[in-house]
């Protein structure tokens, strides 16, 4: 079976829109789909490169499938930021984790990329993150201070 689902870079100028999630577009000869958005990067404060995850639609051999799980509690966030922004690089990234309205949130997956003028909007997939039962929190640091000081309990 060949690759139903692979990444494909593309690069443009800034203030050009960049595809959607669901576009189709035509890239060696073959027809792919956007599912994705993995990543972007500012180049040079003139140009957009995005890592867009595809679907190959010229492929028909593979089985569909339907979730066997539930997804994960998650909710959509945005930020508006000016695109030569330093945040953009540092901030915005996938797997970074932010503190908002009281908890904390991993990015997970970008949604969408809008430009506005100069400003990027971004839209992404965040996860709670919640810390560990107090109980089990502390039980791993007697652990670790047990296996530090080399202790065995009888």
């Amino acid at each position: 079976m060949k690759k139903v689902i692979t990444t494909i870079s593309t690069v443009s100028r800034l203030f050009r829109q960049p595809r959607k999630i669901g576009d189709t577009f035509e890239h060696n000869d073959k027809t792919y789909m956007v599912i994705g958005i993995e990543r972007f990067e500012v180049l040079y404060n003139t140009k957009l490169k995005v890592w867009y995850t595809c679907q190959n639609l010229s492929e028909t051999d593979y089985v569909t499938r339907k979730k066997a799980y539930q997804e994960p509690f998650q909710l959509e966030a945005e930020v508006k930021l000016k695109y030569d922004d330093e945040r953009i690089r540092t901030r915005a990234q996938l797997g970074t984790v932010h503190f908002m309205e009281g908890e904390f949130y991993k990015i997970m997956e970008y949604t969408d990329i809008e430009l506005n003028g100069t400003d990027l909007l971004l839209s992404f997939i965040v996860k709670p993150l919640y810390p560990v039962d107090r109980k089990e929190a502390k039980a791993k640091l007697l652990d670790s201070r047990k296996r530090k000081l080399q202790l065995e309990v009888f």
